[in-house]
């Protein structure tokens, strides 16, 4: 494995994942919308939407022997046909791509959103547990739907070592976007209907080592990635020094709804996104554990406090 191809380079995860393959001596094609940072810059960039069919030429040219595909809309919008024709339309671009040039390894990054947030979760989840789609919150909806795709993908390319990971919660110093400000930055935190919601936390650095470990032993199928612990919001509380108040969840969803639908800034995700703050979805890394004798470096808890400390 020594030439990548990472979609999505200019993004958090796609930053890290660049930083991490170029301290191992490969070499890494970004494509992405936006230019890199320069801290961040993959060895080749392509400024280009995931969804442009001309991507195949500027992919083949690279010869990549291994695609990460990172590149999908995470923070909310409005324009919800607009998100899912990037993250389903764009993705099928890809797979496009990927079946014409046959490189010997294809990742997918799809979410542990992708199990739906549902009170009749286990705690944790397999990877074996059936998806089952949250379709009020698109994001999680549509990693579900790219899941049963990439699924089918799999089994026709055998020649393939495709291959993706469900995050839980991505964290560490560079945790920089709507969710960090929606969990770390309200003056106070809720158990919504008295519920302790279990959150997961994987820690940036553990994503990108996981991801390694994964592409070199030419893993298939789906692998959870979160550590085999979780945070209550009530530890979240604790550790960042906030009260914690007990709403119903017909308020809290209420309000999300108000401050979503009048464009409040203190809101930056509709009310949909509530269900994932009161069901669980927490992921067990059965496969990365045990067929690849991986160990985190940090725990959810480890990681909730290298944000809290970089906030």
């Amino acid at each position: 494995m020594q030439r990548l191809v990472i979609t999505g380079s200019s993004g958090y995860l796609g930053r890290k994942l660049v930083a991490y393959f170029r301290r191992q001596g490969k070499t890494a094609l970004g494509i992405d919308v936006q230019a890199p940072l320069e801290e961040a810059s993959p060895d080749e960039f392509v400024e280009a939407d995931i969804r442009d069919p001309d991507l195949l030429e500027a992919i083949r040219e690279f010869d990549p022997d291994t695609i990460i595909h990172a590149a999908f809309v995470f923070q909310p919008m409005r324009d919800t046909k607009r998100m899912t024709d990037i993250n389903i339309g764009g993705t099928e671009n890809i797979l496009r791509i990927v079946e014409r040039l046959s490189p010997a390894r294809f990742m997918l990054v799809s979410s542990a959103t992708a199990f739906g947030a549902w009170p009749d979760n286990p705690v944790p989840m397999p990877e074996d547990w059936p998806l089952r789609a949250r379709k009020e919150y698109q994001y999680a909806a549509d990693k579900t739907e790219i899941e049963d795709r990439i699924d089918t993908f799999a089994a026709a390319q055998p020649q393939i070592a495709v291959s993706w990971i469900r995050p839980a919660i991505v964290g560490g110093p560079e945790m920089e976007n709507y969710l960090s400000r929606f969990i770390f930055g309200m003056p106070f935190l809720a158990k919504l209907d008295g519920s302790d919601n279990p959150l997961q936390f994987v820690h940036e650095d553990d994503v990108a080592a996981a991801t390694d470990a994964i592409l070199l032993a030419n893993g298939r199928g789906a692998y959870n990635l979160g550590p085999p612990d979780w945070t209550y919001t009530t530890e979240i509380a604790r550790e960042t020094n906030r009260r914690l108040l007990t709403l119903p969840f017909w308020l809290a969803w209420g309000a999300a709804w108000v401050a979503w639908t009048t464009r409040l800034w203190i809101h930056e995700s509709p009310a949909s996104f509530l269900y994932f703050a009161r069901h669980p979805w927490v992921v067990a890394p059965h496969r990365l554990l045990n067929e690849l004798d991986f160990e985190f470096r940090y725990t959810s808890t480890e990681t909730v406090r290298e944000i809290v400390r970089n906030r």
